[in-house]
């Protein structure tokens, strides 16, 4: 490549960047005040998340006309993003009463054999409550690790922490509508680690839940296995559930065409 197609190169790209800072300069201020309006839309994004495609499309549509409607009518008075972030939050129990309605309204047009319209919504109780228990258990052992009370295996420390992280993964993965089975499937070995071996940390740090267990072996050992087998399945069927969504992992891709280098006169590769 010869100097002066180097020294063009560096010239257009210096023009481009200029250029680029221009616009953001020229821009900057309208986002800043349509900061409201993206809130407002993220969360209509968010409670739609799981609605069919025209369902989700036509209800944001609807929201995003309200706000341009208001924002227009508004003009240039203060105060139009908190108003408009005031009546977003003044229908928050409206837009999930909608969302309920809608969900119902899908699944008695589903097919027989899928899952009832309270799994979703239970499986994001049960995940908190996965969460708050493994919580208690990591805070537990690490006041009794301070304090010196501590008397139980290594093992268990390791399980609670293990576990915790396992779960806080799964929730994450919930979130993105496409990994949620995947996330259901971390919560599923979480709430095996979790209960399996939680129950046994919780008695090493407790004298009434030591006693119990003590006076009721059997007892206390099905009730274990029980809750274990029981958060096992529930995840592992939630992840079922929401498996659909990912069907996409296993669609056939369309090959990328083989497309050979262009060399230009000067023996350069472009």
């Amino acid at each position: 490549m010869t100097a002066e197609r180097i020294d063009g190169a560096l010239e257009g790209r210096e023009l481009a960047t200029s250029a680029h800072s221009r616009d953001r300069a020229m821009h900057g201020g309208d986002r800043a005040v349509h900061r409201s309006d993206r809130a407002v839309l993220a969360w209509g994004r968010w409670y739609t998340r799981d609605l069919p495609d025209d369902l989700a499309a036509d209800r944001l549509a609807e929201l995003e006309s309200d706000v341009f409607e208001e924002r227009t009518a508004a003009g240039d008075a203060a105060g139009v993003g908190r108003s408009i972030v005031g009546r977003a939050i003044r229908g928050v129990p409206a837009d999930l009463a909608w969302r309920v309605a809608r969900l119902r309204g899908v699944s008695l047009t589903a097919p027989k054999g899928t899952f009832p319209l309270a799994l979703p919504a239970l499986a994001h109780v049960a995940t908190a409550m996965l969460l708050a228990w493994g919580v208690l258990i990591v805070v537990r052992v690490g006041a009794g690790m301070l304090d010196g009370s501590w008397a139980g295996a290594w093992d268990l420390v390791a399980a609670g922490v293990v576990g915790l992280g396992l779960a806080l993964i799964g929730s994450a993965l919930t979130i993105v509508p496409e990994a949620r089975w995947l996330g259901a499937l971390w919560l599923a070995v979480a709430s095996y680690v979790l209960l399996r071996f939680g129950m046994y940390t919780l008695i090493a740090t407790s004298t009434t839940l030591s006693a119990f267990y003590s006076s009721a072996l059997v007892e206390a050992i099905l009730i274990n296995r029980v809750l274990s087998a029981a958060g096992v399945l529930f995840f592992v069927s939630m992840a079922a559930w929401w498996l659909p969504s990912a069907k996409a992992l296993w669609a056939a891709r369309p090959e990328r065409p083989h497309r050979s280098p262009i060399i230009d006169p000067e023996g350069t590769i472009a």
